[in-house]
Formats: C-alpha cells, sequence, structure tokens
C-alpha cells in the first residue's frame, strides 16, 4: 500500500476521532432526554454513525498497514526503511503537504521534493523557473537549497493558491529569494532571453507539457538543467494506448518521447515518485 494511502487513512482516522470526542457530551446528554424526533435523539443517531464510521476508517489503517508478499512489500519497507533514515522535515513543508492533503491540491511526492533539493544544492543554480506553484511545495524544498543570491521565479496563474504558497514562503525564511508571476506559463516563458536560466522545474499543465519543452530549452544555458514531474502519470502513461486514455495521459506519453529524443539534451527518466524527467542542454 503506498505511503500517501496509509497517510490519508491517519488523516481520516484523526478527524473522526475528533468528531467523536465534540459529539460525545451531546451524546451523553442526549441519552436520557431523547424522545422521537427530537434533537437530542437526532444528535445521538449521529454520534453513533460517526463510531460506526470511524470503525471502517480503524480496519482501513490495519488493511493499509498489514504485511504484503512479493516484490511490493519489499518496496514499501524500503520506502519506509529511507524515510526513517532522513532527519525529520521541515515544519512548514510538513505543514504545507498536511494543507495539500486536506485541500486537494496536488504536489510533488517528498521523495521527489528531496530530488530537487538535491540537485539545486549541487548545481547551485542562480536562476531558477518553475512552471506551477499550486501551494509552494516543491518550490520551498529548492528554495531551502539556493546558493546566496539565488532566485526562483515560480509561475502559477492561480492568485489564490499562490497567495497561500507566499505565506509558507514568508514562515519559512525564503520570501525574498521568490518571485510569483500569476501567469500562463507560457506566456511567462516568452519574456525571457535566450541562456538566461540555469534551472527549470515543469509541474503545471500537462496538456501543455511540449510546449513547455519547446519553449524552455532556448532559454536554458550550456549544462542547464531542466526537470518534469508526473511523467509516469499514476501509472497510466505504461499503459497500452486505448481511445479511452485522457488528454493528459496522450500528452505526457507524448512529452516523453520528445524529452529523451530531443538532440539539446541529455535526458532520462527516473521512476521516482510519480516518474521525474532530468535533462541537461548540451548544445
Amino acid at each position: 500500500m503506498r505511503r500517501d494511502v496509509r497517510t490519508l487513512a491517519r488523516d481520516l482516522e484523526r478527524a473522526l476521532a475528533d468528531l467523536e470526542e465534540v459529539l460525545a457530551p451531546v451524546g451523553a446528554r442526549g441519552a436520557d432526554a431523547a424522545k422521537p424526533g427530537s434533537v437530542a435523539e437526532a444528535a445521538s443517531a449521529m454520534k453513533a454513525a460517526v463510531c460506526r464510521t470511524a470503525e471502517r476508517a480503524r480496519a482501513l489503517i490495519a488493511a493499509a498497514l498489514a504485511d504484503e508478499t512479493g516484490a511490493r512489500a519489499a518496496h514499501e519497507r524500503d520506502l519506509d526503511y529511507l524515510e526513517n533514515l532522513h532527519p525529520a522535515l521541515d515544519p512548514v513543508l510538513a505543514e504545507v503537504e498536511r494543507r495539500g492533503r486536506e485541500d486537494d491540491i496536488p504536489i510533488v511526492d517528498r521523495e521527489t521534493g528531496r530530488f530537487l533539493w538535491v540537485l539545486v544544492r549541487a548545481l547551485r543554480p542562480r536562476v531558477v523557473v518553475e512552471l506551477g506553484t499550486a501551494y509552494g511545495y516543491s518550490t520551498l524544498w529548492m528554495a531551502l537549497a539556493l546558493p546566496p543570491g539565488g532566485r526562483i521565479l515560480t509561475v502559477d496563474p492561480d492568485e489564490e493558491r499562490t497567495a497561500r504558497a507566499a505565506g509558507y514562503f514568508v514562515q519559512a525564511g525564503v520570501r525574498e529569494r521568490i518571485e510569483i508571476l500569476n501567469r500562463p506559463a507560457l506566456d511567462v516563458l516568452a519574456d525571457w532571453e535566450a541562456g538566461s536560466v540555469d534551472f527549470v522545474f515543469i509541474d503545471a499543465v500537462k496538456e501543455e507539457y511540449s510546449a513547455y519543452l519547446r519553449a524552455a530549452v532556448p532559454l536554458l544555458r550550456p549544462s542547464g538543467v531542466l526537470v518534469a514531474d508526473n511523467l509516469l502519470w499514476a501509472h497510466a502513461a505504461s499503459r497500452s494506448p486505448s481511445p479511452q486514455d485522457t488528454a493528459a495521459t496522450q500528452a505526457i506519453r507524448r512529452f516523453n518521447g520528445e524529452l529523451l529524443t530531443h538532440p539539446q539534451l541529455a535526458a532520462t527518466i527516473i521512476p521516482l515518485g510519480d516518474g521525474v524527467g532530468v535533462a541537461a542542454k548540451i548544445a
């Protein structure tokens, strides 16, 4: 069972436990006074329903944590082992993860965030362009790794999401390193000069990935790096093509082929998180 499923199940259990606690006094007060059709009776019934749901959530927890056999179990064990080796997660990053799950906002996997952090620490880019901000989770990983004087220009037209992201940047003490551009990514990419960018991270509209690639490669300096997330697209990219494939799935497959055969890039795709493409400009 994937770690994100286990995490969501635990979140559900905690939320239901809170509901049980809140409703317990209501149920106790209404036990003697309950009459058919009364508010107290309704509250008591609500409490019972919450208790039943909590039991189901705990069953889900048990199933998610149950020992499995075979390669999948070994893979999950490896992930847990590696997670336990890492230092504790930065509290702001942990808060963005939690809020992203609650609000169903897509963010990169934690393993992908760590990968971005290491890349930025190693490459020491002066200018990073990120396509797709959301709540700023990947932005934070990169900002925490920037060299002195480095900056990130993160692009997302959703002002509500980026306003929340800006709050997290302030909490983490990296707000001055980040410029937020609330415009469509393809419009913004047209503003930069060729060879002016050190690092590009793509995690925006999947149907536009190929257009991002065409626009971003000329902007990269020689040896500049491009990274793209979601290239396995929740296992959909690796399935046999079908007329039922979504436009996003088709776009991801097309992008993967273009990335790996691009004449100006040395590229690979790593089965990390949801699939991460990494490319260096060679010409």
